[in-house]
Order: structure tokens, then sequence, then C-alpha cells
């Protein structure tokens, strides 16, 4: 028993310096390393131009962002700020900026970092930390037009973002559209706690949150058509599955 067991053992173990390394026999006879050995690690690429172009645009609307919710909180008494509740609004703000890279992390990095989304979410928090900063907001009818702007924004950079993971356009003008209504009600629902928590001058009324939501989800609906005509010849295709009459195939719009 002794003598088999030790020739069963040296057939399946090589020392090597000491250690034994565990060997698989190939059916042609030759040893083979175990399939348990670690890949090697891989090859870490250089950035390209376009790798730097999104950082350095990332970083600086970023760090504009930072700078006006500073500004903002700190001088949230400032004539120009007055009835804003800017204190509340510069908190908002570095909030926001932080929802894209979190996101991110919490499902693990496994896909490159969406640029493009956080973008989206930035450029309205940068028009809106500007556009009280600079008294915009004071003029006649900038406001509206912000809030418009800010709707189109987001609704056509999500529409790019879902294009390649749908079927259709319709459905990426759906998620589009969507998102701009959520940005609506996020929005006007933050407003409603800063006047809760005592921010003073703001001068919400019913009618003014409405036309605010009126605004926005117009924008996002001009986003939704932006993204259908991004790829005109995927109009004709409809949410479904392919077995349904309704449905063009991809084979019928070649």
């Amino acid at each position: 028993m002794t003598g088999r067991y030790h020739e069963a053992h040296a057939s399946g173990m090589r020392h090597h310096g000491g250690v034994e390394t565990e060997l698989m026999t190939s059916p042609e006879g030759t040893e083979a390393p175990s399939p348990s050995a670690a890949p090697p690690p891989p090859t870490a690429t250089p950035p390209t131009p376009a790798d730097l172009a999104w950082a350095a645009a990332i970083t600086a609307l970023k760090g504009t962002v930072i700078a006006l919710a500073a500004d903002a909180f700190l001088n949230s008494n400032s004539p120009r700020y007055h009835g804003k509740g800017m204190r509340f609004r510069a908190v908002g703000y570095a909030g926001g900026l932080l929802v894209a890279p979190v996101a991110w992390r919490l499902r693990g990095r496994k896909e490159p970092y969406p640029r493009a989304l956080d973008l989206a979410i930035t450029i309205p928090l940068l028009v809106d930390a500007g556009g009280n900063a600079t008294g915009m907001y004071r003029r006649a009818h900038m406001d509206d037009l912000i809030h418009f702007l800010d709707g189109a924004i987001v609704s056509s950079v999500v529409g790019a973002l879902a294009t390649p993971r749908v079927r259709t356009s319709w459905e990426a003008a759906g998620a589009g559209a969507m998102a701009g209504g959520a940005l609506a009600g996020i929005w006007e629902i933050g407003e409603w706690i800063g006047l809760k928590v005592g921010a003073k001058g703001m001068d919400l009324s019913y009618d003014d949150t409405m036309i605010d939501l009126v605004e926005t989800m117009s924008g996002a609906l001009l986003g939704a058509a932006i993204t259908l005509l991004r790829h005109p010849r995927r109009l004709r295709q409809v949410p479904g599955r392919p077995s349904d009459p309704v449905v063009v195939s991809t084979h019928d719009t070649a």
C-alpha cells in the first residue's frame, strides 16, 4: 500500500527546489500545467487624446460648479441670491456631481466610466449655478428657457446612451423622455424641501411649480425627438418580439 501510494503521488507531483508542483498529463502523455494557474494581469493602455479631452472637460465643468457652489454657500445673503435658498442649492450641486461616479463605483466599475452621463448631470447644475450667480434668472423668461434647455440636454444625452443598448430608437427616446421627466420632478421636490427647511423668499406657488414641470418636460420631448432623428433608418422598427407581425425585421430595413 505504501509503495503504491508513493508511486501515485510521485506521478502527480514534481519537486522543484523543494516545492511540490501539481502537474496534469495530457492525452499525448506530455505534462501540462494545472488550469488553476492565475492568468497574467491585463496590460494597461495609455489614454488616447479623446480620453484626455473628456477628462479635461469633465474636470473643468465640475471645478466650475464647485466654485459656484462655494460662492453661493458663502454669499447666500447677497442680493443676487435673495430668495433662492442658495445654501441648500449649494449642497445639492455638490451632491449632484457625485451621482455618476458613485453609481459607477457601486456597479463594480465593470463598464467604462459613464462620461456622457456625468456631463448630462453636470451641465444642468452648471447652468443653474451660473444663472443664479450672474442674475440671469431675474431677467424676463430666462428661467423658463433654462428649464426647457435642462430637460432637452438630459433627455438627448440619456437617449444617446440608451440607443446602442436597446432594439429600437423608440425605446431610447422613451428612456430619454422619462429621464427628463424625472429631472423635472426631482428638481421641484428639491425646491419644496428647501422651502420647508427654512429657505426664505423663494416665492414658490402651485402655478410656478406646474409651469416649471411643463417647461422641463417639453424640453425632454425635444430631446426624445432628437434621439429618434439621430438614426432615421431605425424608425421603422418598433418594440416587440421578432415573431410579432407588426415588427419589421432588420433584414427588411437593410
